[in-house]
Protein backbone atom coordinates (compact mmCIF):
# COMPACT_ATOMS: atom_id res chain seq x y z
CA UNK A 1 0.00 0.00 0.00
CA UNK A 2 2.91 2.38 0.72
CA UNK A 3 3.99 2.35 -2.93
CA UNK A 4 0.49 3.41 -4.03
CA UNK A 5 0.42 6.25 -1.50
CA UNK A 6 3.86 7.35 -2.72
CA UNK A 7 2.72 7.36 -6.36
CA UNK A 8 -0.48 9.23 -5.48
CA UNK A 9 1.53 11.90 -3.64
CA UNK A 10 3.95 12.25 -6.56
CA UNK A 11 1.04 12.72 -8.97
CA UNK A 12 -0.45 15.45 -6.76
CA UNK A 13 2.83 17.26 -6.17
CA UNK A 14 3.77 17.43 -9.83
CA UNK A 15 0.56 18.98 -11.19
CA UNK A 16 0.61 22.26 -13.09
CA UNK A 17 -0.92 25.54 -11.92
CA UNK A 18 -4.39 24.62 -13.20
CA UNK A 19 -4.40 21.33 -11.31
CA UNK A 20 -3.05 23.03 -8.19
CA UNK A 21 -5.78 25.70 -8.38
CA UNK A 22 -8.58 23.15 -8.74
CA UNK A 23 -7.12 21.17 -5.83
CA UNK A 24 -7.22 24.27 -3.64
CA UNK A 25 -10.84 24.96 -4.67
CA UNK A 26 -11.78 21.37 -3.74
CA UNK A 27 -10.01 21.61 -0.38
CA UNK A 28 -11.67 24.96 0.42
CA UNK A 29 -15.11 23.59 -0.53
CA UNK A 30 -14.81 20.55 1.73
CA UNK A 31 -13.32 22.75 4.48
CA UNK A 32 -16.32 25.12 4.36
CA UNK A 33 -18.78 22.22 4.39
CA UNK A 34 -17.10 20.54 7.37
CA UNK A 35 -16.79 23.84 9.23
CA UNK A 36 -20.48 24.64 8.67
CA UNK A 37 -21.52 21.17 9.87
CA UNK A 38 -19.48 21.43 13.07
CA UNK A 39 -20.79 24.92 13.87
CA UNK A 40 -24.41 24.07 13.07
CA UNK A 41 -24.45 20.87 15.12
CA UNK A 42 -22.62 22.56 18.01
CA UNK A 43 -25.18 25.40 18.11
CA UNK A 44 -28.10 22.94 18.06
CA UNK A 45 -26.43 20.93 20.84
CA UNK A 46 -25.92 24.14 22.80
CA UNK A 47 -29.57 25.15 22.56
CA UNK A 48 -30.63 21.60 23.40
CA UNK A 49 -28.47 21.68 26.54
CA UNK A 50 -29.93 25.05 27.54
CA UNK A 51 -33.42 23.68 26.99
CA UNK A 52 -32.52 20.65 29.09
CA UNK A 53 -31.27 22.99 31.82
CA UNK A 54 -34.39 25.19 31.79
CA UNK A 55 -36.85 22.30 31.81
CA UNK A 56 -34.97 20.46 34.55
CA UNK A 57 -34.94 23.68 36.59
CA UNK A 58 -38.73 23.75 36.31
CA UNK A 59 -39.56 20.04 36.60
CA UNK A 60 -36.42 18.21 37.68
CA UNK A 61 -34.53 15.68 35.60
CA UNK A 62 -36.85 12.83 36.55
CA UNK A 63 -40.45 12.77 37.72
CA UNK A 64 -41.90 9.90 39.77
CA UNK A 65 -45.69 9.83 39.85
CA UNK A 66 -48.03 8.19 42.33
CA UNK A 67 -46.12 8.92 45.54
CA UNK A 68 -47.34 10.90 48.54
CA UNK A 69 -45.56 13.11 51.01
CA UNK A 70 -45.37 10.32 53.60
CA UNK A 71 -43.30 8.13 51.29
CA UNK A 72 -39.88 7.18 52.68
CA UNK A 73 -37.33 8.92 50.45
CA UNK A 74 -34.25 7.48 52.17
CA UNK A 75 -33.60 4.88 49.48
CA UNK A 76 -33.72 7.51 46.73
CA UNK A 77 -31.14 9.65 48.52
CA UNK A 78 -28.66 6.75 48.53
CA UNK A 79 -28.63 6.61 44.71
CA UNK A 80 -25.44 8.15 43.35
CA UNK A 81 -25.92 11.41 41.40
CA UNK A 82 -29.27 12.28 43.01
CA UNK A 83 -28.77 15.69 44.61
CA UNK A 84 -32.25 16.73 45.68
CA UNK A 85 -35.91 15.64 45.81
CA UNK A 86 -39.09 17.70 45.92
CA UNK A 87 -42.81 16.88 45.86
CA UNK A 88 -44.94 18.84 43.41
CA UNK A 89 -48.33 18.77 41.76
CA UNK A 90 -49.72 20.16 38.50
CA UNK A 91 -53.48 20.85 38.54
CA UNK A 92 -55.80 22.80 36.27
CA UNK A 93 -57.49 25.90 37.63
CA UNK A 94 -58.71 29.40 36.99
CA UNK A 95 -57.25 32.80 37.83
CA UNK A 96 -59.21 36.02 37.46
CA UNK A 97 -59.28 39.66 38.40
CA UNK A 98 -61.92 42.29 37.92
CA UNK A 99 -61.40 42.36 34.16
CA UNK A 100 -59.90 39.10 32.86
CA UNK A 101 -59.73 35.44 33.66
CA UNK A 102 -57.68 32.55 32.32
CA UNK A 103 -57.42 28.78 32.55
CA UNK A 104 -54.02 27.92 33.99
CA UNK A 105 -52.00 25.12 35.52
CA UNK A 106 -51.16 25.50 39.20
CA UNK A 107 -47.78 24.04 40.08
CA UNK A 108 -47.87 23.38 43.80
CA UNK A 109 -44.48 23.03 45.45
CA UNK A 110 -42.48 23.76 48.55
CA UNK A 111 -41.53 27.44 48.30
CA UNK A 112 -38.42 26.72 50.36
CA UNK A 113 -37.21 24.69 47.36
CA UNK A 114 -37.96 27.41 44.83
CA UNK A 115 -34.37 28.60 44.64
CA UNK A 116 -32.39 25.57 45.77
CA UNK A 117 -34.16 22.95 43.64
CA UNK A 118 -36.18 24.60 40.90
CA UNK A 119 -34.02 27.65 40.28
CA UNK A 120 -36.76 29.39 38.27
CA UNK A 121 -35.87 33.01 37.36
CA UNK A 122 -38.36 35.46 38.86
CA UNK A 123 -38.74 38.97 40.20
CA UNK A 124 -40.51 39.72 43.44
CA UNK A 125 -40.66 38.06 46.83
CA UNK A 126 -41.31 34.46 47.96
CA UNK A 127 -41.36 35.15 51.68
CA UNK A 128 -45.18 35.07 51.87
CA UNK A 129 -46.45 31.60 50.97
CA UNK A 130 -50.05 32.85 51.01
CA UNK A 131 -49.35 34.56 47.70
CA UNK A 132 -48.52 33.20 44.26
CA UNK A 133 -45.91 33.61 41.53
CA UNK A 134 -47.33 33.97 38.05
CA UNK A 135 -45.84 33.28 34.60
CA UNK A 136 -44.66 36.36 32.72
CA UNK A 137 -46.85 35.77 29.65
CA UNK A 138 -50.00 35.20 31.73
CA UNK A 139 -49.31 38.39 33.67
CA UNK A 140 -48.83 40.37 30.44
CA UNK A 141 -51.96 38.91 28.86
CA UNK A 142 -54.12 39.73 31.89
CA UNK A 143 -52.46 43.04 32.65
CA UNK A 144 -51.25 41.87 36.07
CA UNK A 145 -48.24 43.02 38.05
CA UNK A 146 -46.69 42.35 41.46
CA UNK A 147 -49.06 43.28 44.29
CA UNK A 148 -52.28 42.90 42.26
CA UNK A 149 -55.11 40.95 43.88
CA UNK A 150 -56.55 37.92 42.08
CA UNK A 151 -58.99 35.11 42.73
CA UNK A 152 -57.96 31.50 42.09
CA UNK A 153 -60.00 28.31 42.07
CA UNK A 154 -59.94 24.73 40.84
CA UNK A 155 -63.39 23.76 39.50
CA UNK A 156 -62.24 20.23 38.68
CA UNK A 157 -61.08 19.64 42.25
CA UNK A 158 -63.94 20.19 44.72
CA UNK A 159 -62.82 20.98 48.22
CA UNK A 160 -66.04 20.84 50.18
CA UNK A 161 -68.64 18.30 51.25
CA UNK A 162 -71.22 20.06 49.08
CA UNK A 163 -69.18 19.53 45.92
CA UNK A 164 -68.29 23.17 45.35
CA UNK A 165 -64.78 24.25 44.45
CA UNK A 166 -62.94 26.50 46.85
CA UNK A 167 -62.25 30.04 45.79
CA UNK A 168 -59.31 31.84 47.34
CA UNK A 169 -58.52 35.53 47.15
CA UNK A 170 -54.80 36.22 47.12
CA UNK A 171 -52.24 38.48 45.49
CA UNK A 172 -49.19 38.24 43.26
CA UNK A 173 -45.84 38.23 45.06
CA UNK A 174 -43.66 37.54 42.02
CA UNK A 175 -43.46 36.98 38.27
CA UNK A 176 -41.31 34.20 36.81
CA UNK A 177 -39.87 34.08 33.31
CA UNK A 178 -38.49 30.72 32.24
CA UNK A 179 -38.45 31.81 28.55
CA UNK A 180 -40.24 28.56 27.72
CA UNK A 181 -43.59 29.52 26.22
CA UNK A 182 -45.53 26.58 27.64
CA UNK A 183 -44.47 27.49 31.18
CA UNK A 184 -44.65 31.28 31.05
CA UNK A 185 -48.00 31.20 29.25
CA UNK A 186 -49.72 28.55 31.38
CA UNK A 187 -48.19 28.00 34.82
CA UNK A 188 -48.71 29.64 38.20
CA UNK A 189 -46.55 28.64 41.18
CA UNK A 190 -48.33 28.21 44.50
CA UNK A 191 -47.11 27.04 47.90
CA UNK A 192 -48.29 23.92 49.73
CA UNK A 193 -50.10 26.20 52.18
CA UNK A 194 -52.09 27.90 49.41
CA UNK A 195 -52.69 24.59 47.67
CA UNK A 196 -54.29 23.16 50.80
CA UNK A 197 -56.91 25.89 50.57
CA UNK A 198 -58.12 25.15 47.06
CA UNK A 199 -57.38 21.46 46.37
CA UNK A 200 -59.29 18.48 47.73
CA UNK A 201 -57.27 15.63 49.31
CA UNK A 202 -54.13 17.67 48.96
CA UNK A 203 -52.00 15.39 51.15
CA UNK A 204 -51.34 13.16 48.12
CA UNK A 205 -49.16 15.17 45.80
CA UNK A 206 -48.93 13.06 42.66
CA UNK A 207 -45.27 13.42 41.73
CA UNK A 208 -41.74 13.55 43.11
CA UNK A 209 -39.27 15.68 41.17
CA UNK A 210 -35.69 14.39 41.12
CA UNK A 211 -32.56 16.46 40.48
CA UNK A 212 -29.29 14.74 39.50
CA UNK A 213 -25.76 16.09 39.28
CA UNK A 214 -24.60 14.25 36.15
CA UNK A 215 -27.13 14.32 33.31
CA UNK A 216 -25.16 11.70 31.38
CA UNK A 217 -26.08 9.18 34.11
CA UNK A 218 -29.81 9.84 33.95
CA UNK A 219 -30.47 6.40 32.46
CA UNK A 220 -28.59 4.65 35.28
CA UNK A 221 -30.32 6.75 37.96
CA UNK A 222 -33.73 6.08 36.40
CA UNK A 223 -33.10 2.31 36.36
CA UNK A 224 -32.05 2.28 40.03
CA UNK A 225 -35.02 4.41 41.07
CA UNK A 226 -37.38 2.16 39.08
CA UNK A 227 -36.25 -0.79 41.22
CA UNK A 228 -37.26 1.11 44.36
CA UNK A 229 -40.74 2.38 43.51
CA UNK A 230 -43.88 0.28 43.91
CA UNK A 231 -46.08 -1.10 41.17
CA UNK A 232 -48.39 1.58 39.86
CA UNK A 233 -45.75 4.27 40.25
CA UNK A 234 -44.12 5.59 37.09
CA UNK A 235 -40.83 7.32 36.46
CA UNK A 236 -40.03 9.41 33.38
CA UNK A 237 -37.36 11.84 32.26
CA UNK A 238 -38.36 15.23 30.83
CA UNK A 239 -37.48 13.92 27.37
CA UNK A 240 -39.94 11.05 27.74
CA UNK A 241 -42.62 13.48 28.91
CA UNK A 242 -41.95 15.83 25.97
CA UNK A 243 -41.51 13.41 23.06
CA UNK A 244 -42.92 15.86 20.49
CA UNK A 245 -40.42 18.55 21.48
CA UNK A 246 -37.50 16.09 21.49
CA UNK A 247 -38.54 14.73 18.08
CA UNK A 248 -38.66 18.28 16.71
CA UNK A 249 -35.13 18.97 18.00
CA UNK A 250 -33.78 15.77 16.47
CA UNK A 251 -35.55 16.49 13.17
CA UNK A 252 -34.03 19.99 13.09
CA UNK A 253 -30.57 18.57 13.71
CA UNK A 254 -31.02 15.96 10.97
CA UNK A 255 -32.33 18.61 8.59
CA UNK A 256 -29.28 20.79 9.22
CA UNK A 257 -26.94 17.87 8.56
CA UNK A 258 -28.70 17.04 5.29
CA UNK A 259 -28.79 20.63 4.02
CA UNK A 260 -25.18 21.41 4.93
CA UNK A 261 -24.03 18.09 3.50
CA UNK A 262 -25.04 19.49 0.10
CA UNK A 263 -22.06 21.82 0.38
CA UNK A 264 -19.82 18.77 0.67
CA UNK A 265 -21.61 17.12 -2.27
CA UNK A 266 -20.87 20.17 -4.43
CA UNK A 267 -17.26 20.16 -3.21
CA UNK A 268 -17.04 16.45 -4.09
CA UNK A 269 -17.93 17.22 -7.71
CA UNK A 270 -15.04 19.66 -7.66
CA UNK A 271 -12.81 16.86 -6.35
CA UNK A 272 -13.95 14.64 -9.24
CA UNK A 273 -12.94 17.36 -11.72
CA UNK A 274 -9.60 17.83 -9.96
CA UNK A 275 -8.74 14.14 -9.92
CA UNK A 276 -9.87 13.72 -13.53
CA UNK A 277 -7.62 16.61 -14.56
CA UNK A 278 -4.64 15.23 -12.63
CA UNK A 279 -5.23 11.73 -13.98
CA UNK A 280 -5.41 13.03 -17.55
CA UNK A 281 -2.12 14.87 -17.03
CA UNK A 282 -0.57 11.65 -15.74
CA UNK A 283 -2.20 9.35 -18.29
CA UNK A 284 1.17 8.47 -19.85
CA UNK A 285 2.56 7.43 -16.48
CA UNK A 286 -0.53 5.36 -15.76
CA UNK A 287 -0.24 3.71 -19.18
CA UNK A 288 3.39 2.82 -18.50
CA UNK A 289 2.45 1.36 -15.09
CA UNK A 290 -0.25 -0.71 -16.78
CA UNK A 291 2.19 -1.99 -19.42
CA UNK A 292 4.60 -2.95 -16.64
CA UNK A 293 1.90 -5.17 -15.17
CA UNK A 294 0.05 -3.01 -12.66
CA UNK A 295 -3.48 -4.33 -12.26
CA UNK A 296 -6.55 -2.16 -12.73
CA UNK A 297 -7.50 -2.46 -9.08
CA UNK A 298 -4.15 -0.92 -8.10
CA UNK A 299 -4.64 1.98 -10.51
CA UNK A 300 -7.99 2.45 -8.84
CA UNK A 301 -6.23 2.54 -5.47
CA UNK A 302 -3.91 5.33 -6.63
CA UNK A 303 -6.80 7.45 -7.90
CA UNK A 304 -8.86 6.90 -4.72
CA UNK A 305 -5.83 7.70 -2.53
CA UNK A 306 -5.38 10.99 -4.39
CA UNK A 307 -9.03 11.78 -3.71
CA UNK A 308 -8.69 10.89 -0.03
CA UNK A 309 -5.57 13.06 0.35
CA UNK A 310 -7.35 16.10 -1.10
CA UNK A 311 -10.53 15.37 0.85
CA UNK A 312 -8.76 14.81 4.16
CA UNK A 313 -6.93 18.13 3.85
CA UNK A 314 -10.24 19.96 3.53
CA UNK A 315 -11.93 17.81 6.17
CA UNK A 316 -9.22 18.24 8.80
CA UNK A 317 -8.99 21.97 8.13
CA UNK A 318 -12.78 22.28 8.47
CA UNK A 319 -12.80 20.31 11.73
CA UNK A 320 -9.86 22.33 13.07
CA UNK A 321 -11.46 25.69 12.31
CA UNK A 322 -14.89 24.51 13.48
CA UNK A 323 -13.71 23.10 16.82
CA UNK A 324 -11.42 26.10 17.36
CA UNK A 325 -14.31 28.51 16.78
CA UNK A 326 -16.51 26.62 19.27
CA UNK A 327 -13.74 26.75 21.88
CA UNK A 328 -13.19 30.47 21.24
CA UNK A 329 -16.93 31.14 21.54
CA UNK A 330 -17.15 29.25 24.82
CA UNK A 331 -14.12 31.00 26.29
CA UNK A 332 -14.42 34.52 24.91
CA UNK A 333 -18.17 34.85 24.13
CA UNK A 334 -17.66 36.21 20.62
CA UNK A 335 -21.34 36.01 19.62
CA UNK A 336 -23.95 37.46 21.97
CA UNK A 337 -27.74 37.16 21.93
CA UNK A 338 -30.55 39.51 23.04
CA UNK A 339 -31.36 38.14 26.50
CA UNK A 340 -34.94 39.44 26.42
CA UNK A 341 -35.65 37.00 23.57
CA UNK A 342 -33.47 33.98 24.30
CA UNK A 343 -33.06 34.20 28.09
CA UNK A 344 -29.32 33.85 27.53
CA UNK A 345 -26.68 36.39 26.67
CA UNK A 346 -24.24 34.22 24.73
CA UNK A 347 -24.75 31.85 21.81
CA UNK A 348 -24.37 28.36 23.33
CA UNK A 349 -22.14 25.84 21.57
CA UNK A 350 -21.44 22.29 22.68
CA UNK A 351 -19.19 19.80 20.92
CA UNK A 352 -20.41 16.21 21.08
CA UNK A 353 -17.72 13.92 19.72
CA UNK A 354 -20.29 11.46 18.39
CA UNK A 355 -21.47 14.28 16.12
CA UNK A 356 -17.89 14.92 14.99
CA UNK A 357 -17.77 11.25 14.03
CA UNK A 358 -20.94 11.78 11.97
CA UNK A 359 -19.25 14.67 10.16
CA UNK A 360 -16.22 12.46 9.46
CA UNK A 361 -18.37 9.64 8.09
CA UNK A 362 -20.43 11.96 5.88
CA UNK A 363 -17.32 13.60 4.46
CA UNK A 364 -15.44 10.35 3.88
CA UNK A 365 -18.48 8.81 2.16
CA UNK A 366 -18.66 11.61 -0.40
CA UNK A 367 -14.87 11.78 -0.77
CA UNK A 368 -14.51 8.05 -1.46
CA UNK A 369 -17.52 8.17 -3.79
CA UNK A 370 -15.81 10.97 -5.71
CA UNK A 371 -12.69 8.80 -5.96
CA UNK A 372 -14.66 5.83 -7.28
CA UNK A 373 -16.34 7.99 -9.93
CA UNK A 374 -13.00 9.45 -10.96
CA UNK A 375 -11.39 6.01 -11.20
CA UNK A 376 -14.23 4.39 -13.12
CA UNK A 377 -13.33 6.17 -16.36
CA UNK A 378 -9.86 4.61 -16.46
CA UNK A 379 -10.48 1.11 -15.18
CA UNK A 380 -11.50 -0.43 -18.51
CA UNK A 381 -9.15 1.52 -20.73
CA UNK A 382 -6.46 -0.42 -22.57
CA UNK A 383 -2.93 0.73 -21.55
CA UNK A 384 -1.89 1.19 -25.19
CA UNK A 385 -4.98 3.32 -25.72
CA UNK A 386 -3.89 5.46 -22.75
CA UNK A 387 -0.56 6.11 -24.41
CA UNK A 388 -2.35 7.22 -27.60
CA UNK A 389 -4.11 9.96 -25.59
CA UNK A 390 -0.75 11.56 -24.91
CA UNK A 391 0.22 14.20 -27.44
Amino acid sequence: MNIYIHIAKRFLSSVNDTGRFTSIISIVGICIGSFALVISISVLNGFENKLDEKISNFEGHLKISGLNQNYDLTKFRTIESITDLSFSSDRKGIIKNNINEAIVTFKQLDFDKLKSFYNIPFVGDIADDNKLIIGNDIASRMGLSIGDEVVISSPLDQNSIFGFSSTVKTSISGIFFSKILDYDNRYILISNKLGNKIFYNNSNLPSLDVKISDVSKIGVVKAKAANIIDKGNEIHSWRERNTVLVSAIEAEKLGSIIVLSLIIVVASFSVISTISLITMKKIKDIGVLRLLGMELVNVKKIIIIQTIIIGLKGLLLGLFFGISFVLLQNNYELITLPSEIYAMEVLPMVIVYEDILVVLIINMFFIITAGLISAKKFLRTDPLEMLKWVK
